[in-house]
């Protein structure tokens, strides 16, 4: 069995479910052909406070994001000039060279972090034998520059914007591929309609659906975009998904709603969710752009940190969705669509437009590729 190291982290929940996504699809693409080992690279290789960066994480964002978005805007500089990519890491080569122990049961390293790409590539100049390196980036359309190694031997990248910035990064033409986002292939697996995947949730057939989603944290100031959208009295339904922050579900849950709503932690079944609804509203993650692409759903972008909001042009641009950048706004561009006849329509129409549903299936075989399997047929 061929053992696949996946380096991530799990500061926000997109790296592990991009990792999810990928072993799922060599599961059903390979079946029993490999094992997948999720590698915590900060808290493995990481000084203090960055081995604790999934706990820091959302206390730092939620409590001061404008210090956050200027840390990713200094270091995507910084390792963009060479310079820093060679500097950063130093301090973390003593642990790689630790854990270098551990690789001799990694076949094939999959990078899902832009941290980690100058990671994976020293613990394999440690290593005793060679093995391949495939770096999944999980940004969108303005990817960081850590993402970018030359040294790796694939870099899967999700539309043509990320493959030209990795270009101009100094990646050569053999080692880009562009994929899309990788998907958990549940989504593109998922053969209902909307009636009939509103009926399995147990939702009513007789309203527009809204589905405000703030991450695997409840983040992305959805508790004030759901009260606005109720204080207009839209004729809308609202299924809010709070992820792990039980107390906006808490909060959320005693408002006294005018309009239906909904009110969920974190959700397993997002495929059904996103089917069923009309409109989805939400930072512009990576992950969820993807997801709500292929489930042809019109995307109401707000907010959004430093490296999330180059996805926003990328959606408008294609007309899968439009920009909100306060709650009055997102009233606003909910109240025009439900107002135009075809509306909604058109706009999932463009948004399976920017859709990969086979995005993992393609990065599945990608990574035997390179471990030297064959592609199955069909």
């Amino acid at each position: 069995m061929i053992q696949v190291g996946l380096f991530m982290s799990d500061p926000g929940g997109g790296h592990r479910s991009a990792g999810r996504a990928i072993e799922a699809a060599l599961a059903l693409r390979y079946p029993g052909a490999f094992a997948c080992d999720y590698f915590d690279a900060f808290r493995a290789c990481g000084y203090f406070p960055w081995n604790r960066a999934p706990e820091i994480y959302p206390l730092w964002v939620r409590y001061h994001e404008p210090s956050w978005n200027l840390f990713v805007t200094v270091t995507d500089r910084l390792i963009a000039t060479r310079v820093g990519r060679r500097q950063l890491p130093r301090l973390a080569v003593p642990r790689v060279r630790r854990a270098a122990r551990r690789s001799r049961v990694w076949d094939v390293i999959v990078v899902l972090h832009p941290a980690f790409s100058e990671l994976a590539v020293a613990l394999r100049r440690t290593a005793a034998r060679e093995f391949p390196i495939v770096t999944v980036v999980t940004d969108l359309a303005n990817p960081h520059s850590g993402w970018y190694h030359p040294d790796v031997d694939r870099c899967l990248v999700p539309c043509q914007n990320a493959y030209e910035r990795g270009r101009q990064l100094g990646l050569s033409p053999d080692r880009l591929r562009v994929v899309g986002h990788p998907a958990h292939p549940k989504f593109a697996l998922y053969d209902k309609d909307k009636a009939q995947a509103r009926q399995e949730l147990g939702w009513e057939a007789d309203r527009p659906i809204v589905l405000l989603i703030g991450g695997g944290e409840g983040m992305g100031g959805i508790e004030r975009v759901a009260r606005a959208i109720d204080r207009a009295e839209l004729p809308v339904e609202l299924v809010v998904i709070a992820g792990r922050n039980q107390a906006l579900v808490e909060r959320l849950g005693h408002y006294p709603w005018r309009v239906p709503a909904r009110i969920c932690g974190f959700a397993t079944n997002l495929e059904v969710m996103m089917r069923a609804a009309d409109v989805f509203v939400g930072k512009p993650g990576p992950g969820v752009i993807g997801e709500a692409a292929i489930s042809g759903l019109p995307m109401i972008l707000t907010g959004g940190m430093a490296q999330e909001r180059p996805n926003i042009p990328f959606v408008v641009g294609a007309g899968a969705g439009e920009a909100a950048s306060t709650p009055a706004e997102v009233v606003a561009v909910l109240r025009r669509w439900l107002a135009t006849p075809g509306e909604l329509t058109r706009r999932a129409e463009r948004a399976r437009a920017i859709a990969f549903p086979n995005a993992a299936f393609d990065v599945a075989d990608e990574i035997a590729a390179l471990c030297g399997l064959p592609t199955p047929a069909g």
